[in-house]
């Protein structure tokens, strides 16, 4: 908390002075408590003293008062905070989802260079960063070098350094995916899912559920049951919930998958709010789910190898790129709406894996 002054010393607003037996201190503290900078030297170095004093003088005028302190640490922190302050509706806000995968990516970013203020970090350290990870992780440390510009890009916003020392990096060379699960391995996992049961049986319907309504992952875990309608199943996105939902209208195939996840019993203590929940009604933890589905594929790899059916694993993020590419190949023309995405690039670049295609003639 900061007080009125009990002896004017001739000190700008906020700028405190110590002289202890044998240091001297000068520093801003910021409306937090924080300092936001705060020099010393020797006691009885008298002109140090007055060098030290002038600089904190001149430096308080350019002060921010929510700059972030606390070195690259600190505006990782800070930037979260700003991230989880803002209101829903503003546009600079990012998904929930998207933040927490953030979170984890920023514990890396920490580890690097948490020991460094932000004008220390420079290119070289980006791209030795990058080396560091192009044999084990290329593309996971080209998506941690875009959040540390996006970090450091606030960083310039709060006054903390003039340019961004990551901009136009050149990023890790990656292979993208193209990964198609095909009808049989899809059947093969639901078949498994039916004689493991219980939660099994939940994460095998979820996947089925994934690609009959092409959804992302999160989507279909948070899925309430109050989505479902008299017509079908309302979803919304998770990326951008202000825009307008999609009603994916009842198949035969999806009314049976929804009515079967509905027949399985949960712990009688368990809600019934999730449609994909735990067998407490709870949500599935990240860890949780992971186990459970690397068992499920496990058992269904077995149970292809008896059936001589060439099986490979996969999760439910495979799941919308098989929906996006079994639309496309059908001819379906609502794609684009079925994935609420506002423009077909994305669905052409990221999710169509069909492994043909056909065409008409030109004549």
């Amino acid at each position: 908390m900061i007080r009125r002054r009990s002896v004017p010393d001739g000190l700008p607003f906020r700028v405190y002075e110590r002289r202890g037996k044998l240091r001297y201190s000068i520093g801003y503290k910021l409306r937090s408590g924080r300092w936001a900078f705060r020099y010393d030297c020797a006691i009885d170095d008298l002109a140090e003293i007055r060098r030290l004093r002038r600089q904190a003088i001149e430096d308080s005028s350019k002060v921010i008062e929510d700059r972030p302190t606390g070195g690259f640490t600190g505006l990782v922190d800070a930037w979260f905070e700003w991230q989880d302050s803002l209101p829903e509706t503003d546009l600079r806000k990012r998904a929930d989802s998207t933040i927490a995968e953030n979170r984890r990516e920023a514990e890396n970013l920490k580890r690097a260079w948490g020991h460094f203020e932000v004008h220390e970090l420079t290119r070289t350290m980006g791209y030795a960063y990058l080396d560091a990870c192009v044999d084990s992780r290329p593309e996971k440390a080209n998506k941690e070098i875009a959040l540390a510009r996006l970090i450091l890009e606030y960083g310039i916003r709060k006054g903390l350094i003039e340019t961004n020392p990551f901009d136009q990096l050149t990023k890790n060379k990656t292979e993208r995916t193209r990964r198609y699960v095909t009808h049989d391995e899809l059947d093969i996992v639901v078949a498994t899912g039916r004689v493991l049961g219980g939660p099994y049986l939940i994460i095998a319907l979820a996947l089925r559920t994934a690609w009959l309504c092409v959804r992302r992952s999160v989507e279909v875990r948070r899925i309430t049951r109050d989505a479902i309608q008299d017509a079908g199943i309302v979803w919304t996105d998770s990326k951008n919930p202000d825009k307008p939902s999609v009603l994916i209208e009842w198949s035969p195939e999806l009314r049976e998958t929804i009515r079967e996840v509905l027949a399985i019993k949960r712990n009688k203590i368990s809600g019934t709010f999730l449609l994909f929940g735990n067998m407490q009604g709870q949500a599935y933890t990240k860890s949780g789910w992971g186990k459970l589905l690397g068992t499920l594929m496990a058992s269904a790899e077995l149970l292809g190898n008896a059936l001589e059916i060439e099986f490979q694993a996969f999760s439910l993020q495979d799941c919308r790129p098989k929906g996006v590419s079994d639309k496309l190949g059908r001819g379906d023309s609502d794609t684009q709406d079925a994935t609420l995405h506002t423009d077909g690039k994305m669905i052409a670049r990221v999710y169509d894996r069909r492994q043909s295609k056909t065409a008409k003639p030109a004549g």
